[in-house]
């Protein structure tokens, strides 16, 4: 079973405003469905490419005066723009290899 993150709250337990990672998607196709869960036996209503492969895609919410405005999923991740950037440039390997392990323990 995944687990939803809750988006933070102030105080008076209203939404902050702004984006909100609230989970991620797993990727093994090279892309996300979006389906409604009761109708879910006829198949995704849509089907989007990830633009890269597969991964973890997070996913966020955008708030604004306590009501959500829109659901955000970035198919451009950092780790995917350096795994592209080293498919189409293999000279910069070793710079991007170092990048990435500096990142990772930040």
């Amino acid at each position: 079973m995944r687990k939803n993150i809750e988006p933070k709250k102030n105080k008076k337990g209203e939404v902050v405003n702004g984006l909100h990672k609230v989970g991620e998607i797993a990727v093994d196709s090279g892309q996300i469905a979006l389906a409604d869960p009761c109708n879910f036996k006829n198949g995704p209503d849509i089907t989007i490419s990830t633009n890269f492969g597969d991964g973890m895609f997070p996913i966020y919410e955008d708030w604004e005066n306590n009501k959500r405005l829109a659901l955000y999923i970035p198919l451009d991740t950092d780790l995917h723009t350096m795994l592209k950037d080293m498919i189409t440039d293999p000279t910069i390997v070793k710079k991007q290899r170092t990048k990435a392990r500096v990142y990772d323990h930040e």
